[in-house]
């Protein structure tokens, strides 16, 4: 079975079970604060890159970004984290077809093949990171959820592999541009840059389906 198939089957799995699922972190979080009284504070646990954002000193509270009350807020990362879902499905299905097309320019000899099928790769490299960055960039300011649970959870996996498919994604165009830059070191650049994007694609399906399956 082809990388492409496999890829997409991945794909076609996670979009499948992230619509008949019923629950998510998007509507776990919003039945949990539906009926949040409005004198609710900012939770005692938040995580770091959050309380540097959104916490009582925090640069957004400094700089009075965002809205007047704490429900509003709830309601605002309710929002954000769906187009952060839905971006993130988008990303995915980029990806597996980048991955699928930059695994063959890797380990193929046709040179029509490399022909017709590096600017595509190229093009669908700016294209999944542009959408990758928007949809992190969208949970990270997003802000501060109602309450953070010290057990494991679907969030704690979630964050655990975005710190590994973030890297992953940060490195490709990196390895990339040092690998054409870098002639000696070619094949061992461009090796580093396969396997940043082999991590990226199943470190993203992985956390696409705890998302859906894990509690």
């Amino acid at each position: 079975m082809s990388y492409f198939k496999i890829a997409l089957l991945i794909f076609l799995f996670v979009f499948e079970s992230s619509l008949i699922q019923a629950q998510s972190i998007v509507t776990k979080e919003y039945h949990d604060n539906r009926f949040t009284p409005q004198e609710i504070g900012l939770p005692d646990n938040m995580p770091y890159v959050k309380s540097i954002i959104w916490g009582e000193e925090g640069v957004f509270r400094k700089l009075d970004i965002g809205p007047d009350t704490r429900v509003e807020e709830l309601q605002l990362r309710r929002k954000m984290l769906k187009h952060h879902q839905w971006i993130g499905i988008l990303t995915l299905a980029g990806l597996a077809y980048q991955y699928d097309v930059g695994k063959k320019l890797y380990d193929g000899n046709d040179s029509d093949y490399w022909d017709n099928h590096y600017d595509r790769h190229k093009a669908m490299g700016y294209f999944t990171y542009a959408t990758y960055m928007t949809g992190a960039s969208l949970s990270i300011f997003a802000p501060p959820a109602r309450k953070y649970d010290d057990n494991f959870s679907s969030i704690k996996f979630h964050r655990a592999m975005a710190v590994l498919h973030f890297s992953a994604m940060v490195a490709q165009p990196f390895l990339a541009k040092k690998a054409v830059e870098d002639g000696k070191r070619y094949n061992d650049l461009m090796d580093a840059h396969l396997k940043a994007g082999t991590v990226a694609f199943f470190a993203l399906s992985l956390d696409a389906l705890g998302i859906t399956f894990f509690k």
